[in-house]
């Protein structure tokens, strides 16, 4: 483990995995009377980050590429944000709960039709923030602190990963928009966030969770990538340092000596291969942009991400092909397939599906580059629209 110092505020800018494209000319106007100041106000007041640093997004290049970003932001600038308590997890067409999950059943569809609402906000306090990094249009600085404010304020943790998973989006969002921020807004935000880092990385380590089979399967690399990004983003290093042995650990526990995976042995199901590592993946690159390889972090017995992505490259590429969820030892998934929901038919896995998890992968290592690249054309499409999850429209912003 690379040793990161101790202490609140640990990090200097390391922004070495965070320089801009900036090999094409712009066509799209660029403010450059803005640009430097908010670049100095991002130093002057020494704001950490989880991945996305204070020269994301600055260069012509990026103003450019960001363009469809700042047009769908636009679009957000009169919508008010609706934090409420989130409950997803378990749940699923004509079924409340599954059997053995944790917290209270959902009975009324409508409440989780409004909680995955909801959390449409992560996707647009994401997009102001980046609006703003990349016009200094203080529309969208306000916009954007506004949802994030009301989300810190209102939203009690529950620290269930899969409710909780597209967090990523508030503190990605909070990278961008921190150094600009008043102060009391900073305040909530770094007290919201030390509690999310703490929680979650006291929960593992004691393992006072209420299904311990999760200390090893995607529920674990949802734990370790919002514990990660949180403590990164209030340069807590000490935190840091307790989030990187947990990461090294799940390495062993939840990969398998051929590549494979416990949820693939568990679950029978390349979704949840890529739906975990996309998860380790973002730790990871969390790390990369603070000069941290947890990439390459092999396990005792030799385990490793590049292991598993690798493995996985062979159904990728069509190399091999897989019917999803025939031997699955979860009776859950056998109900909601029952229940209607087409994610867990047993039907021919999707390569396409895994453009996400490589486009993750290229930005830690280039040898990804060009099959990310291959499941993108061959698609058509972006992750997002093959398959719902967090936006990453920021990564197309991001240095290999």
């Amino acid at each position: 483990m690379t040793p990161a110092g101790t202490g609140r505020r640990a990090f200097a800018p390391r922004l070495g995995g965070l320089l801009i494209l900036a090999t094409a000319a712009s066509t799209w106007p660029l403010n450059t009377t803005l640009a430097a100041p908010l670049a100095a106000s991002h130093a002057a007041k020494g704001v950490d980050y989880a991945i996305l640093g204070p020269r994301f997004a600055r260069s012509r290049a990026a103003r450019q590429d960001g363009a469809a970003i700042v047009a769908r932001a636009r679009t957000f600038l009169s919508r008010p944000p609706a934090p409420r308590q989130v409950r997803i997890e378990g749940v699923s067409s004509g079924q409340a709960r599954a059997p053995g999950v944790a917290g209270p059943a959902t009975a009324d569809p409508s409440d989780v039709a409004a909680s995955w609402t909801s959390l449409q906000d992560m996707d647009v306090m994401l997009d102001m923030a980046l609006a703003w990094r990349l016009t200094g249009e203080r529309a969208f600085l306000s916009q954007s602190e506004c949802y994030i404010d009301a989300w810190v304020s209102t939203y009690q943790i529950t620290f269930n990963p899969i409710d909780e998973g597209r967090f990523e989006g508030l503190i990605l969002a909070y990278d961008l928009t921190e150094a600009d921020l008043a102060p009391a807004t900073r305040a909530r935000v770094d007290a919201f966030l030390h509690r999310l880092a703490t929680g979650y990385i006291a929960a593992m380590e004691t393992g006072d969770v209420p299904i311990k089979p999760t200390l090893a399967n995607n529920w674990q690399s949802h734990r370790i990538k919002l514990a990660t990004l949180a403590a990164f983003q209030i340069g807590d290093a000490a935190l840091v340092d307790r989030a990187h042995v947990l990461f090294d650990k799940h390495l062993e526990a939840n990969l398998r000596a051929d590549g494979s995976t416990l949820d693939f042995a568990q679950r029978d199901a390349l979704h949840y291969v890529t739906y975990s590592l996309n998860s380790q993946l973002i730790a990871a690159l969390a790390a990369q942009s603070h000069g941290q390889d947890w990439y390459r972090d092999r396990s005792a017995t030799g385990k490793t991400l590049p292991g598993t992505l690798a493995w996985l490259g062979a159904y990728a590429t069509g190399e091999k092909t897989h019917v999803e969820f025939l031997k699955s030892v979860v009776p859950y998934d056998r109900q909601r397939a029952a229940a209607g929901s087409a994610m867990f038919q047993n039907k021919p896995w999707n390569p396409d599906t895994s453009a996400r998890t490589y486009l993750l992968a290229s930005r830690l290592d280039p040898h990804w580059t060009g099959l990310s690249r291959r499941l993108s054309d061959q698609a058509g499409r972006s992750p997002e629209e093959i398959e719902p999850g967090e936006r990453l429209d920021w990564l197309n912003l991001l240095a290999r």
